[in-house]
């Protein structure tokens, strides 16, 4: 599935047009709060998982902390009521393979599949198109690049 656009707007209140991915084991090492000891393919990769895991866990609320400036911006403004919507069915996906991971200086492109787990929907295979942006030396999910 390609998406033209993906914001912390519609992956916190999921019923819009959910394109989710959640979970996996992190594959970087993180000291106080920098990647350390790992490529940039991997340090991309594990924003990724991270980012997925507490979407899974945690809903939008925790998620927003694994997004760059301008999501947590967008999010931010969002009425405290779609905040706490956003967190109310837990979404998650298992992700199968992360591929294609493409970095440009501080910008990277990634390509997340997996299948996705929203409560009361069948579950679905998901082709996501991610963007990241790296921020004080750690790769986050930045949505808003991908306008």
């Amino acid at each position: 599935m390609t998406r033209n656009r993906r914001t912390p707007l519609t992956i916190g209140l999921g019923a819009v047009a959910v394109v989710l991915v959640g979970g996996g084991i992190a594959t970087a090492v993180t000291l106080n709060g920098k990647d350390s000891g790992a490529s940039d393919d991997k340090r991309v990769e594990t924003a990724l998982r991270d980012f997925y895991d507490a979407m899974s866990t945690g809903g939008a609320s925790a998620a927003v902390g694994k997004t760059c400036a301008s999501d947590r911006a967008q999010y931010d403004a969002l009425p405290d009521a779609a905040k706490k919507g956003s967190d109310q069915g837990k979404i998650s996906m298992k992700i199968d393979e992360i591929q294609g991971i493409n970095i440009t200086g501080d910008r990277a492109t990634a390509t997340t599949l997996g299948t996705i787990t929203i409560p009361g929907v069948s579950d679905s295979k998901r082709s996501i198109p991610e963007h990241l942006r790296k921020e004080d030396g750690v790769w986050k999910v930045c949505s808003t690049d991908a306008k």
